[in-house]
């Protein structure tokens, strides 16, 4: 994992929150003396680290800000957790600052090629309605036909106990997800479930943060940059 990927993925949680509670930006930052003149709340995340985030003078939004802010929290410590990094990057988010649409799916890709990694896994793919977002490696002409089919299986359901879809055959694993979006693990007989459910689950976490990014800034043509080698 490379510091780019780290500050990427830092960067998604913070987006997340400023577009979550109509924030002015948020940021990491070493110390809690920061002073802008703007209302602002600092959280501590441990190690010295805070996360700041300003927030309008006025707020018109109903939304459970706490909520948020204690999700924030949880997430960004869970990378650094993860990653077993002493500091966070210092990367700050205010509306309209994203990165560049090919490095979210270049990151898209990894965490698609290490999920068709797994033991009897050929492909993955994410899709978001009926666009195929990107893939771990381009779909043969077999794959390009029954995707769609699997993508519309997966929004369509739902699982026991969950607001999301699942679809279990025995040569596919798919899952929905975030908004109109679904992962899709291509298989070979037998597979086990419980396994492929869970990794598929742990990637579609990290997915919920990257594809919100790819989504046009207010104003822009609403259009997803088509993956290499996508159809």
């Amino acid at each position: 994992m490379s510091d780019a990927e780290i500050a990427d993925e830092v960067r998604a949680v913070l987006r997340e929150l400023v577009d979550e509670i109509g924030a002015i930006s948020a940021r990491i930052i070493e110390h809690d003396e920061l002073r802008t003149g703007v209302p602002a709340r600092t959280l501590a995340l441990g190690g010295g680290e805070y996360l700041r985030v300003e927030l309008p003078t006025r707020h018109g939004r109903e939304v459970e800000v706490e909520a948020a802010f204690d999700r924030a929290v949880r997430q960004l410590r869970a990378i650094r957790r993860r990653w077993e990094i002493a500091r966070l990057p210092e990367v700050s988010i205010a509306p309209g600052a994203q990165p560049a649409a090919g490095r979210v799916i270049e990151r898209i890709h990894g965490y698609l090629g290490a999920l068709a990694s797994i033991d009897r896994a050929s492909n993955a793919l994410v899709t978001r309605g009926n666009q195929l977002i990107a893939a771990a490696r381009p779909p043969d002409e077999l794959e390009a036909a029954r995707w769609p089919f699997l993508a519309r299986r997966a929004l369509a359901s739902h699982a026991p106990y969950s607001s999301h879809g699942e679809v279990v055959d025995p040569d596919a694993y798919a899952m929905s997800f975030w908004y109109n979006a679904a992962l899709i693990v291509l298989l070979a007989e037998p597979y086990a479930l419980d396994f492929v459910r869970y990794r598929a689950r742990q990637v579609a976490r990290e997915l919920a943060h990257l594809l919100p990014l790819l989504e046009p800034d207010p104003g822009a043509p609403a259009v997803i940059g088509r993956p290499p080698n996508g159809p």
